[in-house]
């Protein structure tokens, strides 16, 4: 599904007008009775008569959807009653239009001061529905008194608020919160879903999204060449490949994972077995020799092969060559579950890099060696190898990669995957509370699925796996990062349904996981 940023959303509304000829106030009405549509079917379950809603309505065209949806909920035969935040004669263009259409109307209208906030709370206790229609996508910062008091009375009552557009205190571009924030039940959002409305912190405040249709021709809020997508069923469902009964294990791709040093054997077995579980038709799991044993015990369906390795307990740095005949036969690399960090086992891994075209998965310890062999990420002859390399940092990795730190990663993890994607070549998925994924040329993808019960040890070595896997099916870079971190969180959002989030660990994955892919599957051939 394509996202948009506020000034995106704002060239739509533009374009509209000029190119369509569609005003302004029809562009209002109909984003007003698109809420009215959610407000009645939803919240009243179509028996709106008797209903109170308390409606806070900005000067801004926020306030003026509030308007509209407060119009047709009277005349619905709902009680209205409008907070409004400024004198009236600072509303403006179209809000004043529709401001001035329910003064005419004698609907009850009061203006919000600071000292009469308190006299507001009786009346938002007793109502069934608060209509934010405060600040809308262009709010930027944090409100301001007493506005800022008047959001945190609203939460603090408790009762339902639906959010025109964005609930009020969102940064629409980034999800940013800064200060006081509406927590709604049901955003309705306009024309197209804004960014902000996927990333977290805000989208721990919108509850459930809805779209509303404010009639935009089709061509303009067309799904294809936008910059922002959120990744959904039927994205993941399109691209992932058929399986013919003709086919056999050899047309599903070879991965190798490289990894599982001393204590750490358990890693790379996950990343092995959830490349299987993910529809590889062969795995082998190369580990260094004298934990080859212990390996083998783990993987009973993978195939396992024994490399030099360290004193240390990690890989020889003359390692490759000695697995060169397994990496003839393999399609896809996954490096780093469980790699270790020594510098042996670095001296290795930059030697792969130096002389390998096969596709990588880079994870774990290997994006920590990468971080200290940043020259590896920006050398010239290896440009071409790295349209084929997917990295997978969580913010920790990202920012030791990026020599920032985390909390400048966090501030805005959109732009910083983007800028790295760009500048090393490579697709890039940053882990995370909604994971982002990025591609040197394409739009970035913000995933939904996923939940607390993957912050246990493990998940990543699943998720390294999976995306080899879907790459040795033939699925290009980006598409096999966007497919396995949507089908690994999805795995996990079932598995907290049907047993609990708490105490979720990465084994339970492997199970879920072709359950999640079987469904996709079905949905492709309903689509066909």
């Amino acid at each position: 599904m394509r996202l948009v940023k506020a000034a995106e959303m704002r060239e739509m509304d533009l374009e509209a007008t000029r190119r369509y000829g569609i005003p302004g106030l029809i562009l209002m009405e109909n984003a007003g009775l698109a809420v009215v549509d959610v407000i009645i079917n939803d919240f009243f379950r179509g028996k709106p008569q008797g209903k109170k809603v308390v409606i806070i309505a900005g000067p801004g065209n926020n306030g003026g959807d509030g308007f509209v949806v407060g119009r047709h909920l009277f005349n619905k035969g709902v009680l209205v009653q409008f907070l409004i935040t400024t004198d009236p004669q600072y509303y403006r263009g179209d809000a004043a239009v529709n401001l001035k259409i329910i003064n005419d109307m004698g609907l009850p209208c009061q203006v919000l001061q600071p000292d009469n906030i308190d006299s507001f709370k009786a009346v938002i206790k007793e109502t069934d529905l608060v209509v934010d229609a405060l600040f809308g996508t262009g709010f930027k910062g944090i409100p301001r008194e007493p506005l800022s008091s008047l959001i945190r009375t609203v939460n603090a009552i408790g009762n339902p608020v639906l959010a025109v557009d964005i609930p009020s205190g969102i940064e629409a571009d980034t999800g940013s919160v800064a200060g006081e924030c509406i927590k709604a039940v049901t955003t309705v959002t306009m024309g197209m879903p804004k960014i902000g409305l996927y990333l977290d912190p805000g989208a721990q405040y919108t509850g459930e999204v809805v779209v509303g249709d404010i009639s935009f021709p089709p061509e303009l809020k067309s799904e294809e060449g936008g910059d922002f997508y959120l990744v959904d069923e039927e994205m993941v469902a399109r691209v992932f490949p058929v399986r013919l009964p003709t086919q056999h294990k050899g047309d599903f791709g070879h991965v190798v994972v490289i990894g599982g040093t001393r204590g750490y054997t358990g890693a790379a077995a996950l990343a092995s077995n959830a490349a299987l579980r993910g529809g590889a038709g062969l795995v082998t799991a190369v580990i260094p020799e004298q934990l080859y044993p212990v390996a083998a015990v783990k993987l009973t369906e993978a195939m396992t092969y024994p490399a030099p390795g360290s004193k240390g307990g990690g890989f020889s740095s003359r390692c490759r060559g000695s697995i060169q005949q397994i990496l003839d036969k393999a399609a896809v690399l996954a490096v780093g579950p469980g790699f270790g960090q020594e510098e042996e086992t670095a001296e290795f891994l930059e030697d792969l890099l130096l002389n390998t075209s096969i596709p990588l998965v880079l994870d774990a310890d290997a994006l920590n060696i990468l971080a200290r062999k940043k020259h590896l990420l920006t050398d010239v002859s290896l440009a071409e190898q790295r349209q084929q390399w997917v990295l997978t940092p969580h913010p920790g990795e990202m920012a030791r990669l990026c020599g920032v730190s985390i909390s400048e990663i966090q501030a805005d993890r959109l732009e910083c995957a983007a800028q790295a994607s760009r500048e090393w070549g490579v697709v890039v998925v940053l882990k995370g509370a909604r994971t982002i994924i990025a591609g040197p040329e394409g739009p970035l993808f913000i995933n939904p699925t996923g939940n607390p019960g993957l912050a246990s040890g493990g998940t990543g070595d699943v998720l390294a796996g999976l995306i080899a896997s879907f790459m040795a099916q033939g699925l290009n870079a980006e598409e096999a990062a966007y497919c396995g971190v949507f089908i690994h969180g999805q795995a996990a959002d079932q598995i907290a349904i049907n047993k609990g989030g708490t105490g979720m660990i990465a084994g339970d994955l492997l199970e879920e996981i072709p359950v999640v892919i079987e469904n996709l599957l079905a949905l492709k051939e309903r689509g066909r």
